[in-house]
């Protein structure tokens, strides 16, 4: 199916698929270029790398010798997309390979690019759905009058400005005050997207956990980590630490209404290959982890009703997940699946205290403002 586009791995590549435990990734995956192999719904995970050889190479050598876990879902490795003669040559490929991967349902994991990425994933999915949620894991929020090609800074003013948008939703974590002007950040809270910048992430960490839970577009930059982590002085000392990073991907991963998981700006470091592989790791083993919460099993629910302001609210606590999640009753009309969205705890108990949080006003804003 995608022959023209990726490279068979490398000699290196293939020695190291011998020479790793049999339990380990390298044994298990399916390689691109080595393995036969029909792509189909059996499949969860697809992964593919825009970087150079290089740095693909270092990132495989490590990745291949993690442990499998106990993992269920298979895997594909379709190894480096090849460059194509132009931009919008390159641009095609990307988006043929996402659209069908994610007709099948797999979770596509591309390493390398930049944010600029996003706009592309944003274009290959566009047209199979009704809106889509896109967070970006980034110390800048990609705002910028800058109306020329696409590039790190003005992403998502791109996306904002789409004729054709369907952009529902977005959020920006870990975002650094300090880089950031105050009106692109009165900008982005104007159109009431969310920010949660590294201190707000770090004053309650879980909160981030139901914006995940139903983004499609996850861009992850590894320039939000510290700099001594992925070992490149050009970046900030103040970021997120490898553990922070490998929760985030692993939240990414959990979520089923997770299509896509970037990440980019890779550096050229062995520190970096090795937070790369670590993160790429928890994504999968967050998908390994997914559960389905079905709502029209009711004896799986604790059932919360709670009017705030004339506003009726019905809270969802999953007893199996311990997820949360919120719907708005408007008893004129039939409630949809849709309706219903991810929430946590804290929105619930700021509900019994008469308090709609900004999370509930900002993603239920056509219904309730």
């Amino acid at each position: 199916m995608f022959d023209q586009y990726f490279t068979g791995p490398s000699q290196k590549i293939l020695e190291l698929r011998n020479t790793v435990e049999i339990s380990t990734i390298g044994r298990k995956i399916k390689i691109y270029g080595l393995d036969n192999f029909e792509i189909n719904k059996d499949y969860s995970v697809a992964i593919f790398s825009l970087s150079g050889d290089k740095e693909s190479e270092k990132f495989r050598e490590i990745f291949y010798s993690f442990s499998c876990s106990s993992w269920k879902i298979k895997i594909i490795d379709f190894g480096i997309l090849k460059n194509g003669y132009s931009e919008t040559d390159t641009k095609f490929a990307i988006e043929q390979i996402i659209n069908k991967l994610s007709a099948f349902g797999i979770l596509v994991i591309c390493v390398g690019g930049n944010s600029a990425l996003t706009n592309t994933v944003y274009d290959a999915i566009n047209d199979n759905t009704d809106y889509l949620n896109i967070v970006s894991v980034d110390k800048h929020i990609g705002i910028n009058d800058d109306k020329n090609s696409i590039n790190n800074n003005n992403y998502l003013s791109h996306l904002i400005m789409n004729e054709n948008s369907k952009l529902n939703f977005f959020c920006n974590i870990g975002y650094l005050r300090h880089l950031n002007p105050i009106e692109k950040i009165d900008l982005v809270k104007k159109i009431k997207f969310d920010l949660f910048s590294l201190g707000d992430l770090r004053n309650d960490f879980d909160e981030v956990e139901p914006i995940l839970r139903d983004a499609n577009i996850l861009n992850f930059s590894l320039e939000s980590l510290q700099s001594n982590i992925i070992n490149f002085k050009l970046t900030s000392t103040n970021g997120l630490s490898a553990h922070e990073a490998c929760k985030l991907s692993r939240y990414a991963g959990l979520s089923s209404s997770m299509k896509v998981v970037m990440f980019g700006n890779v550096k050229s470091t062995l520190e970096c290959s090795y937070i790369l592989s670590e993160m790429v790791w928890y994504t999968i083993e967050g998908c390994n982890n997914r559960y389905l919460d079905d709502f029209s099993k009711d004896h799986d629910f604790n059932f919360y009703n709670i009017e705030v302001d004339g506003h009726d609210l019905r809270f969802y606590h999953n007893k199996i997940s311990n997820r949360w999640w919120v719907e708005y009753v408007d008893k004129l009309i039939t409630s949809y699946k849709k309706n219903i969205i991810p929430c946590s705890k804290n929105d619930y108990k700021l509900a019994q205290s008469s308090t709609i949080s900004d999370r509930i006003i900002k993603r239920l804003k056509n219904k309730i403002i």
